[in-house]
């Protein structure tokens, strides 16, 4: 995510800015809900802490792919430097453990499914 934030204040571009917008509120709504949903438009609904201009972005990502995004640049650095806070609050408040706990599951499934292949 750093390197699409860093990315979107080099070149203002719109891709990187939606990108660091959609890790952002990915993370808070897994800490919030353990959940693990990456689709930008998903999350506007159910993240209270998403800009309210993002729609506006995400619409303007569907016309053109690539191309400068339009912003307020010092607008959108203070909205991702207050995700990062919200982020930071929702890990600490979630009950989600630090560590994964399901690697031994994760691993028997991976082996019997590369056997029945």
């Amino acid at each position: 995510m750093n390197t699409q934030w860093r990315l979107f204040e080099k070149t203002g571009e719109l891709k990187p800015l939606l990108y660091t917008f959609r890790v952002l509120l990915t993370g808070i709504h897994l800490m919030h809900s353990a959940e693990v949903q990456p689709h930008l438009p998903t999350l506007l609904g159910e993240v209270d802490a998403a800009p309210d201009y993002l729609p506006e972005l995400i619409a303007a990502k569907a016309e053109r792919e690539h191309g400068d995004a339009g912003v307020d640049h010092a607008r959108v650095r203070a909205d991702v430097e207050r995700l990062h806070g919200v982020l930071d609050e929702a890990q600490a408040a979630s009950a989600l453990p630090d560590a994964p706990t399901a690697y031994d599951a994760l691993h028997v499934f991976a082996v019997r499914t590369r056997l029945e292949s």
